[in-house]
């Protein structure tokens, strides 16, 4: 078989005695220089004509058949497909038990997190079996746990406290509560109050309601793309700066002491002065369980499940034995009677029906709701995706958000507060290789057993344990402050978004550290657009390699042409940037053309008694007549400058792109030079090498003839336009006027490798008024190539488009104007 196919690329290998290796290979490519223009005109493949009529294609998309039906129905009901191709024999077992566990995990944070969420106790096991089994029927991933999340439970609780706080001051006389009908009256608990209680209960309910709301409208709409302009460190600085507020509100349960609940900025500093002006008040109980508890489960996570993890076919349910324990202890001790150590109380024993959620004032929390929705969608579809990566399968994400609001909009029916992933919950779904979301049905079927049946067994629970299973549940968001650190070694930017992040949550509130956060982010957007790259390219003296001048070895730059790249997207935030690093980076045709007028005035131009070539060197006639180009095996030599005037299609120059193992031509000399020949390479390339002089006379910069000749060395500038992706019309307009502002100073300009979208916008923009088509290349070596075919050029006269030097200098103004 041949070693070189059609479009002239070969592969060289060497053989070796087991057979055909590619021990030793080389690319060669030989073809023509191909404008953007003549590449699409042989190669662009034209529109399909052959398209069926519109109402015809409307017809089939409106056509109702079974297989669209199911497709329809299964697409909004996953549970319909994951039934219908359900293996029994297989996935059962696995998915009962998963099921169990994980439902066996719920029991205790359904408690615990009702606690935190400033409701009621049984609030958390309702949020424990409704959206389980919502998810069942909407969710695609076997392993997302919905129920009580930790972090969701404290952004829920502030937004609880702040309206708690409205309720009071709008009821100051529930506080109080007469006895048998005297005029004596006792000062309450404002949490023993029901109808207190129920009022938080509906205000927790309206946020789940509105939340499920947020979410529905962003999975039809598809904003899902929402949550990629919060980084990783914003979500590692939030939840754990949210941690410490976890942390702070359980303390007083910890130590068995009563504080009022603060809210707005600086509420963890107002906490923290309560507790310790009421640490007298501290009861020995709480302290002991709250010390016995931690303890025991620091001890068995880490000494026996993490240990032990690889032999454990199921994790040790460490917090349903806290409670078990707990529970025991306080009902056979009578702790609550004998040492007035707070338990959980009342629980009902019954599932609830459905009520309509006091949506009264919600106005006031409407923005709450909807940073919490952008929350549960953040921290659940990042759960999904790192256990879909590990399984092997696809998480459909707008279903995925329809499913969470479905979890948060009906459960809000049935007395529930925002439900959100848990990661310790789906963590051990996915070590249990669960295989279908009908695992959530084991564990809400449990859930509601235990509501059922045992939950009035759970009335003597300690709130001590409840809270020390909540602070050792935050271990790994404590820890997670140690990626401080990291943000910092990778990138300092992502480490601003981190600082100000945790700060402005742990010093000022949740809602306003995620709104700083948020704005940080967005700001450093903004910001790295202004840190924009841009670089001269050169080509490998070995192997013609484009790669950053001066960045790499052995780097040249081809006489007369300079190359730019430019490593952003080009649009109105950093369109000046471009043109100013462009400037710098090669020649500025503004400061060439003052120079020119300030020699023409002096004198020092004579051109009508000088032959000089674009480079400001006087020329003969002999070396006048030829100029360097490149040929079909990649060689410098000189070319007569009249056969190349006009470039065709026909009469184009042929490049080559070589590895240096490939065979050289006979005059090589293998240091990148050709024999005979000179080699191709810039000296001085910019007048701020000369560095910078004053003028006596005007305090401009001194105009030398030394830094004229230097500056008119440079014909051609190539943009290689292959790094942007996104042009507006800004950027559009700006590489108009930087083609105008070089051909005044008779410099032309190649853009190589744009797209299709970018020569678009080009066109609806008008600025081929300005670049003719013509300067438009497949790639930078089709350029490079063209551009060195028309090195030689007469020189015009200075200035010729402008009367005075004013004109010169205001011509860019006019254009924008």
């Amino acid at each position: 078989m041949s070693m070189e196919d059609k479009s002239g690329v070969k592969d060289r290998r060497k053989s070796s005695p087991g057979g055909t290796t590619p021990v030793d290979s080389t690319i060669f490519i030989k073809r023509q220089p191909y404008t953007q223009a003549a590449f699409d005109e042989i190669y662009l493949k034209e529109k399909n004509t052959d398209k069926p009529p519109i109402y015809q294609r409307a017809l089939e998309k409106v056509s109702c058949t079974p297989k669209k039906v199911f497709k329809i129905f299964s697409s909004f009901l996953p549970i319909i497909k994951a039934i219908r191709y359900y293996n029994l024999k297989e996935n059962a077992v696995t998915d009962i038990l998963s099921g169990i566990t994980i439902g066996i995990l719920h029991i205790p944070q359904a408690l615990a997190f009702g606690l935190l969420t400033s409701v009621k106790v049984e609030n958390g096991l309702y949020t424990s079996v409704w959206p389980i089994i919502l998810y069942v029927i909407f969710g695609t991933s076997p392993h997302v746990s919905m129920g009580t999340s930790a972090v969701i439970c404290i952004v829920t609780a502030s937004v609880v406290d702040k309206q708690a706080e409205v309720f009071k001051a709008a009821n100051p006389t529930l506080i109080y509560s007469s006895l048998n009908g005297s005029s004596n009256a006792t000062l309450l608990e404002w949490d023993s109050i029901p109808a207190f209680m129920d009022y938080k209960e509906h205000v927790s309910m309206t946020i789940s309601l509105f939340v499920g709301v947020i979410l529905l409208i962003m999975g039809f709409l598809r904003l899902g793309f929402i949550t990629a302009y919060l980084s990783e460190s914003f979500f590692a600085a939030f939840t754990s700066g949210a941690a410490v507020h976890i942390a702070t509100s359980q303390i007083p349960a910890l130590l068995g002491i009563s504080i009022p609940r603060y809210g707005g900025a600086f509420k963890i500093v107002k906490t923290y002065k309560a507790i310790f002006e009421n640490i007298t008040d501290a009861n020995v109980a709480a302290i002991v369980t709250t010390i016995i508890c931690i303890a025991f489960i620091f001890l068995m996570k880490e000494c026996v499940n993490e240990r032990f993890k690889d032999k454990l076919f199921i994790p040790i349910p460490v917090e349903l034995i806290v409670v078990i324990i707990a529970t025991l202890a306080s009902y056979l001790g009578k702790l609550n009677e004998e040492f007035d150590l707070a338990i959980v109380g009342n629980i009902p024993s019954t599932i609830p029906p459905p009520i309509l959620p006091d949506t009264t004032g919600v106005a006031d929390y409407f923005v709450d709701c909807f940073v919490i929705a952008i929350l549960i969608f953040a921290n659940t579809i990042a759960m999904a995706k790192v256990c879909a990566k590990k399984h092997n399968y696809e998480v459909d994400d707008s279903q995925e958000l329809v499913a969470y609001g479905m979890c948060n909009f009906v459960s809000a029916f049935f007395r529930c507060f925002p439900s959100a992933v848990a990661p310790p919950r789906s963590m051990v779904a996915s070590n249990m290789n669960a295989k279908s979301t009908l695992n959530g049905a084991f564990a809400a079927l449990l859930m509601i057993l235990v509501i059922m049946a045992m939950s009035v067994l759970f009335e003597p629970l300690p709130k001590a344990a409840l809270s020390s299973i909540i602070v050792a549940a935050l271990k790994g968001l404590f820890i997670q402050m140690g990626d401080c650190r990291k943000y910092w070694r990778i990138n300092r930017i992502d480490f601003v978004i981190w600082f100000f992040t945790i700060v402005s949550v742990v010093f000022l509130d949740i809602d306003f550290g995620l709104g700083i956060g948020v704005i940080v982010s967005l700001i450093t957007v903004v910001f790295q657009t202004q840190f924009a790259r841009g670089y001269r390219l050169g080509r490998i003296t070995k192997d013609g390699a484009i790669v950053e001048y001066k960045r790499y070895s052995e780097t040249i730059e081809d006489t007369g042409v300079k190359v730019f790249r430019f490593q952003a997207n080009l649009f109105f935030a950093n369109a000046e940037i471009f043109r100013n690093t462009l400037y710098k980076c090669t020649i500025n045709p503004r400061k060439l053309l003052k120079f020119l007028k300030k020699q023409e005035r002096k004198g020092g131009l004579k051109e009508k008694k000088m032959s000089t070539d674009l480079t400001g060197v006087t020329v003969t006639g002999d070396r006048k007549a030829s100029q360097v180009s490149i040929n079909s095996n990649g060689k410098d030599t000189f070319i007569n400058t009249a056969s190349t005037a006009n470039l065709t299609k026909s009469d184009n120059p042929v490049f080559s792109i070589s590895d240096e193992n490939l065979s050289r031509p006979s005059n090589y000399s293998g240091n990148g030079n050709y024999q005979g020949m000179p080699r191709q390479m810039s000296t001085a390339s910019s007048i701020s090498q000369l560095g910078y002089e004053e003028d006596p006379e005007t305090g401009d910069e001194l105009v030398t003839p030394e830094k004229i000749r230097i500056m008119r060395k440079t014909h051609h500038i190539i943009i290689d336009c292959s790094n942007i992706n996104y042009l507006d019309a800004s950027g559009a307009n700006v590489l108009g006027h930087i083609s105008s502002e070089y051909n005044h100073v008779q410099v032309k300009v190649f853009l190589a490798g744009c797209s299709v979208d970018m020569i678009k916008t080009m066109t609806q923009a008008s600025v081929f008024d300005r670049i003719p088509k013509e300067n438009l290349f497949l790639t930078v070596y089709d350029a490079i190539a063209v551009a060195k075919t028309q090195s030689i050029r007469p020189l015009p006269p200075v200035v010729e488009d402008f009367d005075d030097e004013e004109a010169a200098e205001d011509s860019y103004i006019t254009n924008i104007q």
